[in-house]
């Protein structure tokens, strides 16, 4: 029964596909435009010895090693990693569709078994809050205590360690990480990787697991019990998964899920109160089970819902994930979820915050002092400016030093640009 995600085929490579194509501007006409400009001549010189060259680059250069990932739609993408593992040529992308091969109309069904588990989870959640109120109080401190642990496993294990490999954790840190994920109770760790790959990769398309276009209900939970898109199925067997199945850890937590699952996430949250301070049972297994992983759910799924729809886009106006201060708090620092999608790499996953936003970071931090994580990936401040000024909605420089350093107090002002006063002469005449 599936609780978290859906299952996927066991085979996997990497799919290969670039969003912003180097560019973000938009000129006059709603266009994207390049950041350099050239004249018309200079372009159709450059085309007229490209079309004399073409014969020769085509003989020196072989087609595997041309930057393929520009200018491709999802559904056209070249995967080369999964051609390399298989040792023979990369397929080329199928521009012109047969006629006679119409696309799979996609109609969502509703699977009842883990429509069935959503509902049994949150009415019991529902009236495990309302038994905390008559549970002891140790009992409230182990709830808060497992909430956060299981917390840690899914933001510094399954996220940013597995899913996106921002650090290298030693084997005792993955270990602890996994054990605490498995508490989390959100399908293996492996699982969780790969839809969180494909959602990045193929962010707000068919193919993303829990694409927010289709709606917040959809994104934050509906994905859980409604078919798949087919593109999403197709992309679970080429993402690249080899460097998790190289880890005796993360398979080990995989193979054996069930029975971690059953322990780690039921029987020793609801054990604990009732062996060692006398709790109901009964009261134990509402609160600690139905209650705490409804909790860490909902949280872990307002990423998926609130963060990409409610917030600022200071680093990428262009797509649907924001900046949510709130579900930072929440969620132990993963709200910063426009910075996150541009730059999936870095371990803070957000460019501001101290760690009362970002409990993450400081115990990744934390383990680094302890010899525990190593290799930690940052993103540089040049980096981020560039990318900000380039793409983001304007909001990222709205309390830097220099924001408003070129105002002006209306036409007359002497430091009113040059451009901007000729192209005022010239409205006027």
């Amino acid at each position: 029964m599936c609780l978290s995600s859906p299952s996927q085929a066991p085979d996997q490579s990497q799919a290969t596909e670039s969003r912003c194509n180097g560019s973000c501007s938009l000129d006059k006409n709603g266009n994207r435009s390049s950041s350099t400009t050239s004249s018309s001549s200079i372009i159709n010189g450059e085309l007229k010895k490209r079309g004399h060259s073409t014969v020769a680059r085509q003989t020196k250069v072989p087609e595997r090693e041309l930057d393929d990932n520009l200018g491709y739609k999802e559904e056209n993408a070249v995967y080369k990693e999964n051609a390399v593992k298989g040792n023979r040529e990369p397929e080329q992308p199928q521009l012109f569709q047969d006629p006679e091969k119409e696309e799979e109309v996609y109609k969502p069904q509703i699977r009842w078994p883990d429509l069935g588990a959503q509902t049994f989870l949150h009415v019991g959640a529902l009236y495990g809050v309302y038994l905390l109120f008559y549970a002891k109080f140790y009992t409230f401190l182990w709830v808060v205590g497992t909430i956060w642990v299981s917390g840690i496993g899914i933001t510094a294990g399954a996220h940013r360690l597995w899913s996106h490999k921002s650090y290298t954790a030693s084997w005792g840190l993955r270990v602890l990480l996994a054990f605490a994920f498995s508490i989390a109770g959100q399908r293996d760790a492996y699982t969780w990787a790969l839809d969180h790959r494909i959602h990045h990769k193929f962010s707000e398309t068919d193919a993303d697991p829990h694409n927010a276009k289709r709606g917040f209900f959809f994104a934050h939970v509906g994905w859980l019990f409604l078919t798949p898109h087919p593109k999403v199925v197709a992309k679970r067997k080429v993402i690249d998964m080899s460097d998790l199945e190289a880890d005796a850890v993360c398979m080990f937590q995989r193979k054996y899920y069930i029975p971690l699952f059953a322990l780690c996430s039921i029987i020793l949250p609801v054990g604990v109160p009732w062996y060692f301070w006398g709790e109901s049972l009964w009261m134990s297994f509402w609160i600690n089970f139905n209650m705490r992983f409804t909790w860490t759910l909902n949280v872990a799924f307002f990423v998926n819902s609130v963060a990409h729809m409610y917030g600022n886009r200071p680093y990428d106006k262009n797509i649907m994930s924001v900046e949510a201060p709130i579900v930072s708090l929440l969620a132990m620092g993963e709200g910063w979820h426009n910075y996150h999608h541009v730059f999936p790499w870095d371990y803070k996953t957000g460019e501001f915050g101290n760690y009362s936003l970002n409990v993450t970071t400081g115990f990744i931090d934390f383990c680094a002092r302890l010899g525990l994580a190593s290799g930690r990936k940052v993103v540089s401040p040049d980096m981020v400016k560039r990318r900000a000024a380039k793409c983001g909605d304007g909001t990222r420089f709205l309390d830097d030093e220099f924001a408003h350093k070129d105002q002006v107090w209306g036409f007359g002002d002497k430091d009113l640009p040059r451009e901007d006063i000729a192209e005022l002469a010239k409205m006027q005449n």
